[in-house]
């Protein structure tokens, strides 16, 4: 049975954040792919917990690869929705 503990509203956030982002973050416009790839920053919240608690650590290494690479596409997709303005 369903119950709402802290582990399964971190799951539901962690997909719904994920499915918004990865629909915002397939727009052609870039002033809509910076709100994606700010989603997927939210995402690490609720992701690294169920990381934690779920003791994948070793997930957890290349988490900072993963936030310099979210970076880079928005500092880029800013850049370009500058230009275009």
């Amino acid at each position: 049975m369903f119950e709402i503990n802290l582990f399964n509203t971190a799951q539901i956030l962690d997909q719904g954040i994920a499915i918004i982002g990865t629909y915002l973050l397939t727009s052609l416009s870039a002033k809509t792919r910076m709100y994606g790839f700010i989603a997927f920053l939210l995402m690490n919240i609720p992701s690294i917990y169920l990381l934690v608690v779920t003791e994948l650590w070793w997930i957890l290494a290349v988490t900072p690869v993963w936030l310099y690479l979210n970076y880079i596409g928005f500092i880029n997709n800013y850049r370009e929705h500058k230009a275009l303005s």
